[in-house]
C-alpha cells in the first residue's frame, strides 16, 4: 500500500491558483500536514502522527509481502484503529485481499483484488491493488502453478495473461500498463509462447508506438515472429513480416540496430524465405505442374537473386521449360 496514496495531498501555488495533486488521503501545504477527519473537513496533524502512520502502513505491508498473516492482521486492525478516517468499505475489501495473499492463497487473492479494483475504482488503494496484482500475474506467467482441489498444481498461465491484461486495461497509459504487458510479452518468449508474444509487443505497439515503448516493441515483434517460424514445410507469412519488423526497425534506429548486429539479419531471412519458395517450386515440378514451377523459380530467381535458393533455381528452370514446351506441342 503506497504510504503517498494514503496520506498525501499536495497544494502548490502558481499565478494565484491552487493545484491538488490527489494522491490519498492527507494533504501537504507548505510545511503544514493535513488529513480528512471524521466530520470530513480538513484538520491539521503533527509529523509526528505522519511518520508514525507511514510507518505503520509500510510494516503492514512488509508483513502481507513475507506472509506473515497474524502480524498482518493486526497491523491493519490497528492502522483502522488509530486512524479511523481510513476505515472505510473500500479499505477493508483491499484488506481482505491482502490477507489472502499474505496466505499465498494467489488465485483468491487476484479475484479478491479484482473485485476491489472493479468496485472501487477511486480508492486511494487502487494502485497498490494493481501492485499486487501485478505481481500475481509475474509469478503465474514465469511457471508459478495453482492448486486445484488442494490437491493438484497447474499450470496458470492463462490467469497470468488475463490478469495482465486487465491491468493494462484499468492502467490506460500509465506505467503500470506497460509493465504489465511488457512482462506478458517477455515471459511469453522465454517460455516459447512465439505468437502470444508478438500479441502482447501488438499490444504495446498500439498504445505507446512511438519513444522507448514503441522501439521496444518493433523489435520484439520481429524477434517473436522469426522464432514462430518452424521451417520452410510451414507457413513462411509469419517470417515475412518478421523480416517487415526488422526492416523498419533497421530503418528508424540505425545506431541501436547496429549495436544489435542486425546488419546481417536480412540476409539470412532472405535465405529461409527463398528456401521455402524452391521447396515449393520443387513439389509442383514433382508432380508435374510446370507452370506453377516455373513461376516459382522464376520468382525466386527475382526476388532473391543473392541467395543460394536461386542457383537452383536457375539449374532447374530450364527443364521446366522444355516440358512445357512439351506440353503444348
Amino acid at each position: 500500500m503506497s504510504v503517498r496514496q494514503i496520506l498525501e495531498y499536495k497544494v502548490m501555488r502558481k499565478n494565484g491558483l491552487i493545484l491538488f495533486a490527489v494522491l490519498g488521503l492527507g494533504v501537504i501545504c507548505a510545511a503544514e500536514t493535513w488529513h480528512l477527519g471524521n466530520d470530513q473537513n480538513w484538520q491539521k496533524t503533527s509529523e509526528n502522527g505522519q511518520s508514525a502512520f507511514m510507518l505503520a502502513a509500510s510494516d503492514a505491508k512488509q508483513y502481507v509481502s513475507t506472509g506473515n498473516t497474524g502480524k498482518a492482521k493486526k497491523a491493519y486492525d490497528q492502522l483502522k484503529k488509530n486512524y479511523p478516517e481510513i476505515a472505510s468499505e473500500d479499505f477493508n475489501a483491499y484488506v481482505k485481499a491482502e490477507i489472502l495473499y499474505s496466505r499465498h492463497k494467489y488465485f483468491e487473492a487476484a479475484n479478491a483484488y479484482d473485485k476491489f479494483l472493479e468496485d472501487y475504482p477511486k480508492s486511494p488503494f487502487f494502485n497498490s491493488a494493481l501492485e499486487r496484482q501485478q505481481q500475481i500475474s509475474t509469478a503465474y506467467l514465469n511457471g508459478q502453478k495453482r492448486p486445484v482441489l488442494k490437491v493438484f498444481r497447474v499450470s496458470a498461465y492463462e490467469e497470468g495473461t488475463d490478469i495482465a491484461n486487465k491491468i493494462a486495461d484499468r492502467a490506460g497509459d500509465a506505467p503500470a500498463a506497460k509493465r504489465a504487458l511488457e512482462t506478458l510479452a517477455q515471459t511469453n518468449e522465454k517460455r516459447g509462447a512465439y505468437e502470444e508474444a508478438y500479441k502482447a509487443w501488438s499490444s504495446i505497439a498500439t498504445r505507446w508506438p512511438t519513444g522507448e515503448m514503441g522501439q521496444e516493441s518493433l523489435i520484439g515483434r520481429a524477434r517473436s515472429l522469426e522464432r514462430a517460424y518452424k521451417g520452410p514445410k510451414f507457413d513462411g507469412k509469419v517470417l515475412e513480416s518478421s523480416r517487415s519488423y526488422y526492416s523498419e526497425y533497421i530503418k528508424r534506429y540505425p545506431d541501436s540496430a547496429q549495436q544489435l548486429g542486425l546488419e546481417g539479419k536480412l540476409p539470412e531471412l532472405d535465405e529461409k524465405l527463398s528456401e521455402k519458395e524452391l521447396l515449393i517450386a520443387n513439389y509442383y515440378a514433382k508432380t508435374g505442374s510446370y507452370t506453377a514451377a516455373d513461376i516459382y523459380y522464376q520468382r525466386i530467381i527475382n526476388d532473391w537473386p543473392a541467395c543460394a535458393a536461386t542457383k537452383t533455381a536457375e539449374e532447374k528452370q530450364p527443364g521446366i521449360k522444355k516440358e512445357l514446351e512439351k506440353q503444348a506441342q
